[in-house]
Parts: C-alpha cells; structure tokens; sequence
C-alpha cells in the first residue's frame, strides 16, 4: 500500500503551511503541479463531526483525490486528441438532460393520467392475441386454518356450500381463526403461487387434484383449503382482469408518446413562427 507522508497529518486536520499559501489555503496534498487545498478537504466535512470521525472523512477524500489526477494525469498521456475532446458529449448529455426534465414537467402538469374501463376494454378486445398465457391462472379462494382450530367442521360446511350467508359466516370465522384467508374471486393469480403453499407435490397435483374445484388437504400442522372458481390454462388467452393493469400502463405510455410528439410539432411550429429558426 502507498504511504503518503502528507496523511499523517490530517489527524489535526492539515494545519500545515507552505510559504506560497496562506494560513487558510495551505496545501494538504500536490500530484504533478496540482494542489488540494487545505479549505476545500475542510468544506466536505460537516459541522460538528468528531475529531476522529473528521480525521477519517479527510483521509478517504485525500486518497480518492490522488487517485483522481493521477488517472487523469495518465489519460490525458494515452488518450488521442479525439478521444480527449469530450466537450461535445458533455453538452449532448447535459442538453438531453434538461430536455428530457422539461418534457417531464410537461407530463406531469398537463398529461391526463385517468385511463377508463371502456378504453382498456376497448383495447383488450382489438388486442387479445397479444395477451397469451405462459402459465394457468385462477379465481379462488384459498384458506390456512391451524390444526388447534374449532369447529372445523362447520368450517367444511361453509367451504363447500354456495350460499351467500353460508360464505359470510365462512369469511367471519377466517378473519378471527385463519392463519391465511384470500379470497381471489374476483382476482386472476397464477396458479403456481398458490400451489407453492399447500403441502403437495407437483406430481399429486397431476394425479389427484387438478381437475377438482374443491381441494382439502392437511399437514402436521394445518389444514389447507383451496377452492377454485374458474381456470385459464397456458396458451389461452388471457382474462381481461389478468391483464388489466399492464394495459392501463401500455395506454399511458402510448398517450406519453402521443403527447410528446405533439409538443415537438407544436414547438417548431411555434419556432418557425416567432423566427427563431432559420433553414440555409
């Protein structure tokens, strides 16, 4: 590891002078003919930060500063002029930059964010071929109870009756009893994240369950309950529900698009106007 002699003297934080500086600006490290002055290692360290802490602060910024011009220092000998002139890609970057706040301020203000169920009704219809399933998806209602649970029984009751009091009373026990109660009635969720939780092989599911609308099983712990009100398979088309949310994101973006290709046109329409802009 390089030892700089100058680091052991910012522990009383780099109080040392040189006859070409003042008090204030005395240098704390030199790389080639470049300074870094003792003000400036002194601006990064926040008020009232302990001596020891200050020490570290200073070191770290002293270390990552050589480091800098020396790296400079040996681009500058192995890069070609061209590669050196980086002032065109500096003002492209920081023209984009603005540009693009600008052009985000604008959306934010005057872009309508408000997408509405006919529009991406309207949009599912005219598009369902681009909306395939690459994996089953179900409405269903899925149920943990403990094995310390009461009254199971009217617990099976209620899981397998279709009765409006019967499912209340089902969802009033599992609030208060159930270690996990969804009900995804009317939410589209792949299969696979519920299979996940019940205590089964995917090789069971196959063989014994996966026909079944009405699935009970159970483990040292648990009783599990999955009741499942309708399935889409892999390749099917998509439910509407499924896909609701990402076509509420596509319509926006292309309402983005839309909006900022109309701000382009309108402002060299307003350039050519006011006579900013000239053609030769």
């Amino acid at each position: 590891m390089m030892k700089l002699r100058y680091i052991g003297l910012i522990i009383p934080f780099l109080t040392a002078c040189n006859e070409n500086f003042d008090e204030q600006e005395s240098p704390v490290a030199k790389v080639l003919d470049k300074y870094l002055l003792h003000s400036e290692v002194k601006s990064i360290i926040p008020a009232g930060t302990p001596s020891a802490d200050s020490a570290i602060l200073a070191q770290s910024y002293v270390r990552n500063w050589i480091t800098k011009e020396l790296l400079l220092h040996k681009a500058n000998q192995n890069l070609s002029d061209e590669e050196k002139n980086i002032r065109k890609q500096v003002e492209d970057y920081s023209s984009s930059i603005l540009i693009h706040k600008y052009k985000e301020k604008l959306v934010s203000q005057k872009l309508d964010r408000k997408v509405s169920e006919d529009e991406i009704a309207r949009y599912y219809d005219n598009n369902k071929f681009n909306f395939i399933l690459n994996t089953p998806v179900v409405r269903a209602l899925f149920i943990v109870l403990p094995k310390s649970a009461i009254n199971i029984d009217n617990v099976r009751k209620w899981f397998r009756s279709k009765d409006a009091k019967d499912l209340s009373a089902l969802e009033e026990y599992c609030i208060t009893s159930a270690k996990k109660y969804d009900d995804f009635n009317d939410q589209w969720i792949p299969l696979r994240d519920i299979l996940n939780l019940l205590p089964i092989t995917s090789a069971d599911w196959t063989s014994k369950y996966k026909n079944k609308e009405l699935i009970e099983t159970e483990d040292e712990e648990n009783y599990y309950f999955l009741k499942i009100y309708e399935t889409r398979q892999e390749h099917e088309t998509a439910p509407l529900g499924y896909v609701k949310k990402e076509i509420e994101i596509l319509l926006l973006n292309k309402r983005k698009i839309a909006f900022e290709e109309s701000l382009e046109k309108d402002i060299n329409s307003e350039g050519v106007r006011k006579d900013y802009v000239k053609i030769y």
